[in-house]
Order: structure tokens, then sequence, then C-alpha cells
């Protein structure tokens, strides 16, 4: 059973995830520069075959396609197949909204055919040899299933911030070896199913949220979550119980171990070549309106939204349906931006994006 529904919907993710986009800006150049290479689909197969995994409602997953179609324009006129995949519970009435505004097709090509794909990352999404270019943004972090193992002390499997302690949070490195396990295994299912699904010489990019030597992505967002769940236990509005129980099931991983399945697992290395690897500290929009501005209020808003888009809905399903006050996630969120509010130090974020490029051998 996958691990989240999704993001949060009708519209709420689209209009909270300009962090996102440029995690993802940073790397595009690789592919589009790439489809030079792109060898020629053969006879029986007159189109070009786009797949976009984890394109949740929509808006930032058609604009990185229409920069791919742009690239593919160089090389001729064939028609495109654009597919755009998420779990079935996500709002796919937005996406379809985001690619028929008025009822009309935002991507002005006339060549270009959009359809949506309900299904797992971690599986088959395509028939065999069908696919040129896949991509994925932000969103094989998240585990492929619930992980099995309890964390107690923390609510994500990973170190906590050393720059925000707090009395009871703790994790040790023992603890963590399941959760690593299983985001290796998972990596394994995600790359297998590519292999399927993509024609030799294809190409896939693949991005996600992570950590380099300095930073990881988890801090900030994972401290403050963890702060504000804490207060609510202490304030009896949440039982100890429920902290030492919810994880956020999203791993942050460093370059090697994005590549480690593609060097160390035989199928696999045989499958792709690696083209390019890197990890980057990307531009965060609102951490850049702050500088800007000094508007502490309104960088805590937009911290807020940012993370509310990806966390409610793992949060909303994990809270017991009876509580001691109703609104609770309305009231949690409330707290975070508190908190951010008044201390900004505490939780500063920094976007780890990282990225691989590879071809299908």
């Amino acid at each position: 059973m996958p691990t989240t529904t999704g993001m949060k919907g009708g519209g709420y993710y689209d209009a909270n995830s300009r962090e996102q986009r440029s995690a993802s800006q940073s790397f595009l150049p690789w592919l589009e520069t790439a489809i030079a290479e792109l060898p020629e689909p053969p006879p029986h197969q007159q189109s070009w075959n786009l797949l976009d995994i984890g394109s949740s409602e929509g808006a930032n997953a058609i604009f990185t396609t229409e920069r791919l179609i742009t690239a593919l324009r160089k090389k001729n006129d064939l028609p495109v197949w654009a597919f755009f995949d998420d779990l079935p519970t996500n709002d796919f009435n937005q996406m379809f909204l985001n690619l028929f505004p008025a009822g009309k097709p935002v991507i002005t090509d006339n060549n270009v055919y959009a359809a949506a794909i309900g299904g797992s990352a971690f599986g088959r999404l395509v028939p065999p040899a069908s696919l040129h270019l896949a991509t994925t943004f932000n969103a094989i972090g998240f585990f492929e299933t619930r992980p099995v193992a309890s964390l107690p002390g923390f609510i994500l499997p990973m170190m906590p911030n050393p720059q925000a302690p707090r009395e009871g949070v703790q994790v040790t490195e023992e603890e963590l070896i399941p959760f690593q396990k299983q985001a290796h295994q998972d990596l394994c299912h995600f790359y297998r199913a590519r292999a399927a699904e993509l024609v030799p010489g294809g190409k896939l990019l693949v991005q996600i949220f992570g950590r380099n030597e300095i930073h990881s992505t988890g801090h900030g967002i994972s401290d403050v979550l963890s702060d504000a769940l804490l207060d609510f236990v202490e304030a009896d509005m949440l039982s100890r119980a429920f902290y030492e129980e919810f994880l956020f099931p999203a791993s942050y991983r460093n370059t090697a171990e994005l590549i480690e399945p593609l060097e160390n697992v035989p199928e696999l290395k045989a499958a792709f070549r690696i083209d390019q690897v890197d990890a980057r500290d990307v531009p965060v929009p609102f951490n850049e309106a702050f500088t800007a501005n000094g508007d502490r209020a309104a960088w805590a808003r937009s911290y807020t939204g940012f993370l509310r888009a990806f966390t409610e809905p793992v949060l909303a399903a994990a809270l017991p349906d009876k509580l001691p006050q109703e609104n609770t996630v309305e009231k949690i969120y409330q707290r975070i931006e508190r908190l951010l509010q008044d201390h900004p130090d505490r939780y500063e974020f920094h976007f780890i994006s990282i990225a691989t490029l590879l071809t299908r051998l």
C-alpha cells in the first residue's frame, strides 16, 4: 500500500511548489542537451513517447514537458505522446484542468497528445520498450510501502538536526538500518521498471530531495513538524503514543545512495549507463524573498504552505479519529507557522536536490 495518497489537492500543491520547480529546473538542461543523442523511433513506432512520474496536479510537470517537447522539435516533427503519472488517489481533476484550461490544450503544439496514468512509480506503468524519455522530480524519495520498523524518537528516518535539538528526540544508527535497506530496495524496483519501459538509447532523468555533506532537505521541515507535534503532546492534544508511532515516510539520500543500485546490482548495471550525477543546494524562493524583504511573517507563511502541500495528506491520514479538539490538522499548521515566525534560525531550510541522468543500454 502506498505511503501517501499524493500531494494536497484542489490546486494547493500547484500554488505551493515553486521550491520543487526550482529543484527540478536545476537539472533539466542535462536532459534537454541529451535529447540530441536520442535514436529516431523505428517505423512501427512513429511517435516520441514521454513519461513524467509523480506529476501531482501537473503544473510543474507540464512546464517540464513543454521544455522537453521544444528540444524534441529540434530533431523532427513526429507526434508526441506526453504521459503524466501519479498515484490513483492523486487529484487528477486538477491535472486535467491544468492540461486543458477552458477546454483547450495548454500544450499548443498540434501534434502532442496528453494522457494520465494512475500507478506507482515503483512498478511498471507503460508497455515494454515504449518510452524515449522518462522523468521523475521530487517523487521517489517517498517509500514504496510503509516501513515495518519503528522509530519512536523522531518522525523521520534520519539523524535529527544537530542545530535543532529537543529533549527526547533521538535516533541511533542501528535504528536507521532497516529504513536504509528499504530505500535501496525501492530504488531497485524503480530502476527495474524503467529499464523494462525505455527503448535502447532512451533517457531517464531522476531528481529527488536529498542531502549533501553539509545539509539535508529534511532539516528544518522535519524539525518544525516534530516540534509542533511534541507541543501538542505536551498540551495533551495528542498522545505520546501517536508521536512515537507517526513516521513521515521519506528517505533523504545522497548521490552515492542514488546510484548505488546502478553500480552494484548486475542487472541494473547492465541496463543503464550513468551519464551525470550531482547534488546541488538549489535556490529556495521563499528564502530568497525573505533575504530581499526581511518579512518574517511572509516567510513563515510561505514555508508553511510549502511544507503543508506534501505533509498534510500523510499527517491527516495518521491522526486518530477521536481527538480532544476539532480542526486539529489546521491547528498543527498554525502552530508550525508560529514556530517558524518565532525561530527562523532554528528551522533554516536548504533544498538539496540530487539527480542522475541515465541512458538505457
